[in-house]
């Protein structure tokens, strides 16, 4: 039977093993939001979601059976007219059971691959990394809106200079510069029980195919290691280039995951 459960008894769920931990990381993020709303079938699954229009993370042990998958549906049906639920992230083999299950229209999301970094590869280009602090925040929203524009979250252009203001007062980001000319960033979004979480990488579309990237996040990952943290980020699985980039400096796939949004 799923049924709803604490915020505190929802960070209490094990997960099956250390790249499952670290895949569905993003759960354990969403159990700090106040709101959060948490079910169980108090063995084998765990939904988390936060405020109106944020999905939902569902983890699931392999092996679930038929009837908890029809209780879950059920559920979601519920708090979809209950709760404008806007979407659902999860396994591949769950996503696509409950799009067929669902009586609702949806959009596939982008699938994403976990990484992990135990020991990263460092590498060089020209150019120097620069605390985010000394750059332009009008210049970084531009660049941020292209990585937007590939996740298929657009920022609008009237937020794209708050998007790169917050970028700039980040503590834990940094840009690549050549000369002045800023070419790519990078932000760390959390550093925590020994997991530094990265959360944006993006080159400008003018600058891509250098290194630039590269030279960035490898420099943030073996500074991450010297404080012995292991390094994670999500990537698009479909985006060939950043994959390649992420795999060269040193991180190995963890898992994958999968959504859609309701419409």
């Amino acid at each position: 039977m799923i049924r709803k459960i604490t915020r505190e008894e929802a960070a209490a769920f094990s997960f099956s093993n250390d790249a499952e931990a670290i895949t569905f990381r993003k759960m354990r993020q969403l159990l700090r939001v106040p709101e959060a709303l948490c079910l169980t079938d108090g063995k084998d699954l765990l939904f988390v979601r936060t405020g109106q229009g944020f999905p939902a993370w569902i983890y699931t042990r392999r092996g679930i059976s038929d009837e908890t998958l029809s209780e879950l549906a059920a559920s979601l049906c519920v708090l979809k007219e209950a709760h404008n639920l806007s979407g659902v992230i999860g396994r591949a083999s769950l996503v696509r059971y409950l799009e067929l299950a669902l009586p609702f229209p949806s959009e596939r999301r982008l699938p994403l691959t976990a990484y992990l970094c135990e020991k990263p590869n460092l590498f060089s280009a020209e150019g120097e990394r620069i605390p985010a602090g000394a750059l332009d925040p009008a210049l970084c929203g531009e660049i941020l809106a292209q990585l937007g524009e590939q996740a298929k979250e657009p920022i609008p252009v009237p937020a794209r200079l708050a998007a790169g203001t917050d970028f700039c007062e980040c503590p834990d980001a940094y840009g690549w510069c050549i000369n002045g000319t800023l070419v790519a960033l990078v932000r760390f979004h959390e550093r925590k029980d020994g997991l530094a979480y990265i959360g944006s990488v993006v080159t400008d579309a003018k600058h891509r195919g250098h290194g630039y990237a590269k030279a960035l996040v490898s420099s943030v990952c073996a500074d991450a290691h010297e404080r012995g943290e292991r390094t994670m980020l999500y990537a698009d699985t479909g985006y060939a280039p950043s994959n390649a980039l992420y795999r060269s400096i040193g991180f190995t796939e963890a898992g994958r995951l999968i959504g859609f949004d309701l419409i």
